[in-house]
């Protein structure tokens, strides 16, 4: 009963310490900026996000996860702040001791307030991205881009919100982070 029992927690004690980098948190910021010239006038559009995320690697090549928070964009005299979640699938082919190269499937869904009217923002697409493991706890990640649909009602198009079918490679589609695997 007592190697039973011993080997009961040995085999808890295993599964415990190999699940320990199975889950991760951290969180990506976008900070963007673009002027456009329309007619001899010159259009600003600003775009800050800050989205924590939390995800779970199912196996090495394969991981769920979700980001959530608040993204905020300003174009001309418009303003649109909605409170975000994307949950994705996450697709790594590409592992080597220091750098991994993934692609996120993801679904986004956004919702806030555009003079006073009630602003809806979603997408669905891929987001490649790169990570620079630092250390067995801590890397550092960036998403490059986004191959997708983009959209909002019209409150929130009216607002900034972008709309856009097929590939898109500007600076507010450029997002870097961290992790932290526990």
């Amino acid at each position: 009963m007592k190697k039973f029992l011993l080997m009961a927690v040995m085999a808890i004690m295993t599964l415990g310490a190999s699940a320990q980098t199975k889950w991760y948190s951290g969180g990506q910021l976008t900070l963007g900026r673009t002027t456009t010239e329309l007619s001899g006038v010159s259009l600003k559009s600003t775009q800050i996000a800050v989205l924590p995320e939390i995800g779970y690697n199912v196996t090495n090549n394969f991981a769920l996860g979700a980001k959530f928070g608040v993204d905020y964009r300003k174009t001309g005299d418009s303003k649109l702040t909605t409170f975000q979640i994307n949950p994705y699938a996450r697709a790594t082919y590409f592992h080597s001791k220091m750098v991994d190269l993934f692609v996120d499937g993801e679904v986004g869904f956004g919702i806030g307030r555009a003079h006073s009217h009630n602003a809806v923002t979603y997408e669905i697409g891929f987001r490649p991205g790169v990570t620079l493991n630092l250390n067995e706890r801590f890397s550092l990640v960036a998403h490059v881009g986004f191959l997708g649909y983009q959209s909002g009602n019209r409150p929130a198009k009216r607002n900034g919100a972008p709309e856009n079918w097929g590939l898109n490679l500007d600076s507010t589609d450029l997002m870097f982070g961290f992790y932290y695997h526990f």
